[in-house]
């Protein structure tokens, strides 16, 4: 009999094991599925605790075999376009184009905004990271979910975050986050993103509670052109 209950303890862990393999290899193989597409697009919209919108909600995004992306938002009101491929971008607002460095040169809001860009990733290759960051992933209800690992929820939780000349960067306590995933016939549809924690910067203090949800759409349809002025300022 104990031999048995001990097999059984043995099998119950593998399977989980196993599970949490399966779950991270459907997530990875929508992922790729979706990068080798000609070209997809997305809509990113970002809630706060309260409710209340995100200051760059909602983007939409493009991506096209280059892994070129294309981002349009208006924060404050004021719509930007933006092209990016890695770290390398232009935007464009009231002005004409100009590179991310020299954006960021306006300091406050656009420097923040600039490193948030800087660190922005495509849908296919942020569901790659969050699978390398996610634990106990479970199937409830169509929807895979997971555990965010402390580190990753507080690199979210920084991204964007904005700060005076020379100050350091915030510091976090009490993070977590979680993630969830939708699957249709293989492919990825949407996934969301909860990010919680106290924010502290300088004299500024912040219970954040944001949750970011992704929508893909057009996949395999997706086109767009670079104008010649932004190409060049990609630098």
């Amino acid at each position: 009999m104990k031999i048995c209950f001990v097999a059984g303890i043995v099998g119950m862990v593998a399977s989980g094991l196993y599970a949490a393999e399966s779950f991270t290899d459907q997530l990875n193989n929508a992922a790729k599925k979706l990068e080798g597409q000609s070209g997809y697009s997305w809509i990113t919209t970002t809630k706060e605790g309260d409710g209340t919108p995100g200051k760059l909600s909602p983007i939409n995004g493009k991506s096209d075999t280059n892994h070129v992306m294309y981002l349009t938002m208006t924060p404050g009101g004021i719509p930007v376009e933006v092209y990016l491929k890695g770290e390398k971008g232009s935007a464009r607002a009231l002005e004409g184009w100009q590179t991310l460095d020299d954006v960021a040169k306006a300091g406050g809001s656009a420097a923040a905004i600039v490193r948030y860009l800087k660190l922005y990733q495509a849908p296919a290759v942020q569901v790659v990271g969050l699978t390398t960051k996610a634990t106990d992933l479970a199937l409830a209800d169509g929807v895979i979910t997971g555990e965010l690992k402390e580190e990753a929820t507080k690199e979210l939780l920084l991204m964007g975050s904005r700060r005076r000349e020379g100050e350091d960067p915030p510091k976090i306590a009490d993070a977590k986050g979680s993630v969830k995933f939708w699957l249709k016939d293989g492919a990825l549809s949407k996934y969301e993103i909860n990010v919680q924690g106290k924010v502290t910067g300088g004299d500024r203090v912040a219970d954040v509670n944001r949750t970011l949800t992704t929508e893909i759409k057009d996949a395999g349809s997706t086109t767009f052109e670079i104008p010649a002025e932004a190409k060049e300022k990609m630098i």
